[in-house]
């Protein structure tokens, strides 16, 4: 006998998705998320962010390669390094803005978790990825502080 699952709030059936995406796919999710946010859908509340170690406090070394970790390359984000989010200051450059500290790619998954289940469905659909700026910062903030907690 097949089981149907009903929702609670309105007793109608429930359908569950799960996506597994590959990890060339969750590059491109990461990447179309971070650039996406930090080029739009974060500057009204983000002050600025940066790339460092949460354990010593020292900006990281350039990779053999010469160049830096990129929160605009998926293939480093997915890497997961540390960042360092300064937020909430109420003028630029005051020194007094709030400090957030995660992981690069951890902000992606969590904040991309903590969506509704339709814009869940709609970004984790490689035919319908869909991440506009008001989507990204929903990821960003909910990635980094459990909700959005700037509008």
């Amino acid at each position: 006998m097949i089981k149907v699952e009903y929702a609670a709030s309105t007793g109608a059936p429930r359908v569950l998705i799960q996506a597994n995406p590959s990890w060339d796919a969750w590059a491109e999710i990461a990447e179309a998320v971070w650039v996406t946010a930090l080029e739009g859908g974060c500057n009204y509340w983000m002050d600025y962010i940066h790339i460092r170690h949460i354990e010593t406090s020292a900006p990281y070394t350039p990779l053999p390669s010469g160049r830096y970790w990129s929160l605009k390359d998926g293939g480093d984000i997915i890497k997961n390094f540390s960042i360092v989010v300064h937020h909430n200051a109420d003028d630029w450059g005051s020194g007094e803005s709030e400090v957030t500290e995660a992981k690069s790619f951890d902000v992606v998954t969590v904040g991309i978790n903590n969506l509704p289940p339709e814009v869940k469905l709609s970004i984790m659909n490689p035919y319908t990825c869909d991440i506009d700026a008001e989507i990204a910062d929903q990821i960003v903030q909910t990635g980094l502080f459990g909700s959005a907690v700037y509008g």
